[in-house]
């Protein structure tokens, strides 16, 4: 995971922790809270998840719990901070669930820069991506490239627009994608976290910029994941 999506996963869960502490009844919002702390500590060090794991047995055990509480807070705090002090000062816009149209925006102002092509590499891409971002912003001068693991949902929509806005498309499906990116003009590089049809919907996302010097290299990763994959259009 991203770390910028981490770390708002992370702030979020303590906004939303239940009560833990003394003799209280667990029931299913403290399993729930548990078992979501322990899979984004994981994420974040996976030997230190190790650790994490016996404290939240021992608390749902009602074993040593207030110690063991005390140890919970401290690890999920130390993994905040450890990721706030690691980000980029650069860092893009994080946004929070229900942050549709701020999202919308952003994402439509980097479209909006292309003037020789475009690469977007997103796994769950519908046909929204035409009406809501590529339209207006694609001339008939940019080139479009989509890399997906489903293609049902943008092909015939890819098809239409390309002939509505003579507008070259190339469709690509490879099912070992799992990152969301952005590039363009190959000088541009920006990762989001959730697929655009969802992005801040229900759960937090980003748009975050790779530094310049970077591009390069992770451009021809997925010219080679592209190269890779199988044509559709």
């Amino acid at each position: 995971m991203i770390p910028q999506i981490l770390l708002e996963f992370l702030q979020c869960l303590l906004r939303e922790q239940p009560p833990l502490e003394g003799d209280v009844k667990y029931g299913d919002a403290q399993y729930k809270w548990l078992g979501e702390a322990l899979s984004l500590i994981s994420k974040w060090d996976q030997t230190r998840a190790n650790k994490f794991q016996t404290v939240t047995k021992a608390m749902i055990g009602n074993l040593q719990r207030q110690m063991c509480y005390g140890i919970v807070l401290t690890t999920i705090r130390e993994a905040i901070a450890s990721l706030e002090s690691t980000l980029p000062q650069d860092a893009g816009q994080v946004f929070g669930p229900g942050a549709v149209y701020d999202f919308f925006k952003d994402l439509n102002k980097i479209l909006g820069k292309a003037t020789r092509t475009v690469f977007i590499v997103d796994p769950y891409m519908d046909d929204a991506i035409f009406d809501r971002y590529l339209s207006g912003n694609i001339s008939s001068s940019i080139a479009v490239q989509l890399l997906v693991s489903e293609h049902a949902k943008v092909k015939e929509a890819a098809a239409a627009f390309s002939t509505q806005h003579n507008v070259k498309i190339s469709i690509r499906q490879s099912k070992t994608i799992h990152d969301r990116v952005i590039f363009i003009d190959s000088k541009q590089c920006w990762v989001f976290g959730t697929s655009i049809k969802d992005a801040a919907v229900k759960n937090p996302t980003y748009l975050d910029p790779i530094s310049a010097d970077i591009v390069p290299k992770t451009l021809k990763i997925y010219e080679e994941l592209w190269e890779k994959a199988e044509p559709i259009i």
